[in-house]
């Protein structure tokens, strides 16, 4: 079963709700469904994924960009920020792939996929810029998350800013939103062997995740017993001509 961030956080952390609701803003911009949201059921589609990987960079600023700008419709989307990570239960402490940058990195997007009550729409351009500069300088990424955190912040939705996002990623929440993400990465059955990691109605889609709006639009035209939308045209003429993807591996 896949934890959520903000069930658990109030089960496991609730000595965290008056830091919580001080950090919360009732201005975040809130996505207003659509008939075709109310009348139709949706892709499930979930990333796994870790902040500084260049092929998680690529994708999320690429094909799975292009999805979340035409497809909003017909899916809901789900990152979930830890990958490669590891933790050692010995010295308590968690080591990433590629450094502590993306350690802190993985704390961020944690936090902001929370503060934004898990609505893509709400936290994606700010991944999306992340994963721009992100891609940009690999494999140099040491001062990457001053960059990002820097660059990015106009990007956040509502009144939320790069300070309140370190504060969380440096104190109890965002060690507790960490460890969310790890069970529901560790939990994956399949285990997944690298990232971009994309499971797609409960299917992992493997190498095939540059192609994931034409697999949304596949999937959204079998559950509902429909023709596919207009809009996802545009993504079965260019399915043919998708690059190779490239991988994190574990």
């Amino acid at each position: 079963m896949l934890l959520r961030r903000g069930a658990l956080v109030v089960l496991a952390a609730l000595a965290l709700a008056a830091q919580v609701a001080a950090v919360r803003d009732p201005s975040f911009r809130v996505h207003a469904p659509t008939n075709a949201e109310h009348n139709h059921e949706k892709v499930q589609v979930y990333y796994y994924m870790e902040s500084l990987c260049p092929d998680c960079a690529k994708f999320g600023a690429g094909a799975l960009s292009d999805a979340v700008d035409e497809l909003s419709d017909l899916m809901d989307l789900y990152v979930v920020a830890y990958g490669n990570e590891r933790y050692n239960e010995t010295t308590d402490k968690y080591t990433c792939q590629h450094g502590p940058e993306e350690c802190y990195m993985n704390l961020v997007e944690n936090c902001l996929d929370f503060y934004s009550n898990d609505d893509y729409r709400n936290y994606y351009p700010f991944f999306k810029c992340a994963d721009e500069i992100a891609a940009s300088v690999f494999p140099n990424v040491d001062g990457v998350s001053a960059k990002i955190m820097a660059k990015c912040g106009s990007t956040l939705p509502g009144n939320l800013t790069p300070q309140d996002l370190d504060a969380c990623a440096k104190d109890s929440l965002g060690e507790t939103l960490i460890a969310i993400s790890k069970y529901n990465t560790d939990t994956l059955d399949p285990p997944h062997t690298y990232v971009p990691w994309v499971v797609v109605d409960k299917k992992p889609i493997h190498l095939t995740f540059n192609n994931i709006s034409a697999i949304v639009c596949d999937e959204w035209s079998r559950l509902n017993d429909a023709s596919p939308p207009a809009q996802c045209s545009q993504f079965f003429e260019a399915s043919e001509a998708v690059e190779e993807a490239g991988v994190c591996y574990l």
